[in-house]
């Protein structure tokens, strides 16, 4: 735990945790949960209270199961949702390549899912107001969000969509999502493990866990993989609010809010729709489009859940 918590956020996670007021002593109330009781100061500014605190969160960690950082931390920190990551097939210490594939993965199933609630500025400063920690147990991580609006909205997004992928309904699950959720499972996308929701005491819900079982993340990828075979002309039309110019990867990808069209019918709802355009004069103009605000349209053959844009088959239009 890092610095001393607060008495008030203290007595507000033991309330919302099932630790219940039992009586005094002295100043101080006690609070109890099956056999274990904890003393909270009353006020921040006695003298003993920075001690008092610590040794109270040494119990309730004790009490929960729990080490006395994550407990300080999730007191400390009331007004968070917690999305959390757990590798089940891995040891406490995984190669760097490892560490670093799964922790690209935990974050780019984050970014995707509140690009996919929100516009691309809005999505850019909820993750930079958005913390990560390291697990203690097992290797993972905790990602917790501002729980306000794109924040909460950004956690149901991730716990919906990997509800889905996992029960193999990939209806308005992105790829990006799919991907996201395959390399979380390893290098060979089979290992096993864990999303958690932990939902802030300002605005509580049940806490939930998304379990993925061996093999969980191979079929997932294969099911997107297939999911691209599909024919047809593809078009959309809206605002660019996501683009990505990866020159060691992946080239000129923006995506596009609309409904994608393919041979005329529409497939689906309003989404962000990924575009590939053809080339850097594209993605330049799609650039200006973003930070203008006008709309584009992208027209070409049907790439997984989006579009691979053909020759002229980008336009800037008029319309905003």
């Amino acid at each position: 735990m890092t610095g001393t918590p607060r008495v008030e956020d203290v007595l507000d996670y033991l309330r919302a945790h099932g630790w219940a007021m039992t009586g005094r002593w002295r100043s101080a109330s006690v609070w109890s949960l099956r056999e274990f009781d904890v003393l909270v100061p009353p006020s921040d500014t006695m003298a003993d209270t920075a001690g008092r605190l610590r040794e109270l969160v040494r119990c309730v960690a004790d009490a929960e199961g729990r080490t006395p950082r994550a407990v300080g931390r999730d007191i400390a920190l009331p007004a968070v949702d917690v999305v959390s990551y757990r590798a089940h097939d891995f040891a406490e210490t995984v190669t760097l390549p490892t560490g670093i594939r799964s922790l690209r993965a935990a974050r780019d199933l984050v970014a995707v899912c509140a690009r996919e609630e929100a516009a691309v500025d809005s999505a850019a400063a909820l993750l930079d107001r958005t913390l990560l920690s390291l697990s203690e147990e097992v290797f993972g991580v905790d990602i917790s969000l501002p729980y306000e609006d794109l924040g909460r909205r950004t956690a149901l997004r991730v716990l919906h969509s990997s509800t889905a992928a996992l029960d193999g309904a990939f209806e308005g699950v992105s790829t990006e999502v799919c991907v996201a959720l395959a390399d979380l499972a390893g290098p060979d996308r089979m290992s096993s493990f864990e999303l958690g929701f932990r939902w802030s005491r300002r605005a509580p819900r049940a806490g939930e866990v998304v379990t993925f079982p061996r093999g969980a993340g191979e079929r997932i990828r294969a099911a997107t993989k297939r999911a691209v075979q599909v024919d047809g002309v593809g078009a959309v039309e809206g605002p660019v609010q996501r683009l990505a110019d990866d020159e060691n990867g992946e080239r000129w990808r923006i995506g596009v809010r609309g409904v994608l069209q393919i041979d005329g019918v529409a497939a689906g709802k309003r989404r962000l729709v990924p575009v590939w355009l053809r080339s850097a004069s594209d993605y330049a103009a799609a650039l200006e489009a973003h930070k203008t605000g006008r709309v584009v349209r992208a027209q070409g053959p049907v790439q997984g859940r989006g579009i691979a844009a053909a020759d002229n088959g980008f336009t800037v239009t008029d319309g905003t």
